[in-house]
C-alpha cells in the first residue's frame, strides 16, 4: 500500500512541482492505510494536501477532505455517511 501512495504523491508532484513525501507515521485500518504527505522542503506550503485511504482490497486511492480532522472523514466512510467525489478517488492501475 506504501507503493501505492508513493506513486500516488508522485502524479502530484508532478502537477505541483514540489517535492513531496509521506511522513513515517500512518493510520491503519482493516480496509486500508490512511497517508499524509507534505513537501520535503520545509519552505513550501501545500493548500489542500488532505489525507488519503489507500484501500488494501483493490488499491484504489480516496482523498479525504480538509475543512475537517481526519476523525470526521474516517468515521463518515466507516459509516457510509462521506462519500468522495468522482474526481476525489485514483486508480493506479
Amino acid at each position: 500500500m506504501l507503493e501505492i501512495a508513493n506513486k500516488y504523491i508522485k502524479q502530484i508532484q508532478q502537477k505541483i512541482n514540489v517535492e513531496l513525501e509521506i511522513p513515517n507515521e500512518f493510520i491503519r485500518k482493516s480496509y486500508g492505510n490512511i497517508y499524509d504527505y507534505i513537501a520535503k522542503d520545509y519552505k513550501h506550503r501545500l493548500a489542500g494536501n488532505g489525507p488519503f485511504l489507500v484501500k488494501n482490497d483493490v488499491g484504489i486511492v480516496i482523498q479525504f477532505g480538509t475543512s475537517d480532522d481526519i476523525e470526521y472523514y474516517i468515521k463518515g466512510y466507516e459509516d457510509g455517511t462521506w462519500k468522495p467525489s468522482s474526481n476525489g478517488v485514483w486508480d493506479p492501475n
